[in-house]
């Protein structure tokens, strides 16, 4: 009898550290491997080119924290690619070619969970946690990179849809941010069914943090170029730790009540921009919509 992974594998921005923090760590009928238990194997899936060898260390590693009585649960964002990385990552279709390695078909009947967002509020979103992570670029800056790294393409979902049926099957969950932004219990209800989960659990709903406005942007970007990180690891000055403060770096003093009260207005990526990344998307959108049972938002229809 085949064991069942459920693996969720992003894309960021989209849910995925409320899923893993209040969610996923509550359910009964599956069992959730967190991921510090893991982290080396799924930095591996993300970044190494595999092996056998590694492949089969990985399998090991998953099958040992899993239940046999129960189906597993993995959740890692990185499993749908790398935007944040220096360096050009390794293709997310690479990554789910070693997850069919790792998961063979033969064993394991594999339930993949994709969760997507609407490209241009996912490249801000994008934006803002890579000036969160230490980045100082421009938008445009970091959006070329991106384009020269060939990630940009990697959020053609219904593209990426179509790799995940050549690989797995049509036996996916394909869970739309937005549509979880307007029907949170119902949505959610829905996706924790498909998991075998007939009822939301209890869970503490912590408040996100708040993401920087215009003003704390143009600041983090001029702050940022002095502190040394893995976005800007030629800077002058390494972040230090206080016990009053925690990290002393711009990040601390600009994403807090303080900064917010001063002055807060939303940031959005230039109009120009904007239209680019909506043209761009535009025609794998369209198909995207005219696939059974996809519910898309009409923010996705330019």
């Amino acid at each position: 009898m085949r064991k069942t992974i459920y693996l969720h594998i992003g894309y960021h921005k989209t849910a995925t550290t409320f899923l893993q923090k209040n969610i996923f760590p509550n359910l009964k009928k599956v069992r959730h491997i967190k991921n510090k238990k893991i982290k080396n194997e799924l930095y591996r899936l993300r970044v190494r080119k595999l092996n056998d060898e590694d492949i089969l260390e990985i399998r090991n590693r998953f099958d040992e924290l899993g239940k046999e009585e129960k189906p597993t649960l993995i959740s890692y964002e990185g499993l749908s690619g790398s935007p944040f990385k220096q360096k050009k990552p390794k293709k997310h279709t690479s990554i789910l070619k070693d997850l069919r390695r790792v998961f063979p078909e033969d064993q394991y009947d594999v339930k993949l969970i994709i969760g997507i967002r609407e490209q241009v509020q996912m490249m801000t979103s994008l934006y803002i946690q890579y000036l969160h992570m230490g980045g100082y670029k421009q938008a445009d800056d970091y959006l070329q990179k991106l384009e020269d790294h060939d990630v940009l393409d990697q959020y053609k979902y219904n593209e990426y849809l179509n790799f995940v049926e050549d690989i797995f099957g049509e036996d996916y969950y394909l869970f739309i941010y937005e549509n979880l932004k307007k029907d949170p219990d119902g949505y959610l209800l829905k996706l924790l069914n498909y998991l075998g989960v007939k009822k939301i659990p209890e869970y503490d709903d912590y408040p996100a943090n708040k993401s920087y406005g215009v003003l704390q942007a143009r600041l983090a970007r001029r702050l940022n170029y002095f502190f040394k990180t893995k976005q800007n690891p030629d800077g002058k000055f390494e972040p230090k730790k206080t016990k009053r403060f925690g990290l002393l770096w711009p990040r601390t003093f600009l994403q807090n009540k303080i900064s917010y009260k001063i002055h807060y207005k939303r940031y959005t990526l230039p109009e120009e921009m904007q239209r680019q990344l909506q043209e761009r998307y535009k025609e794998d959108n369209i198909k995207l919509s005219q696939r059974e049972n996809v519910s898309l938002p009409n923010n996705y229809l330019y």
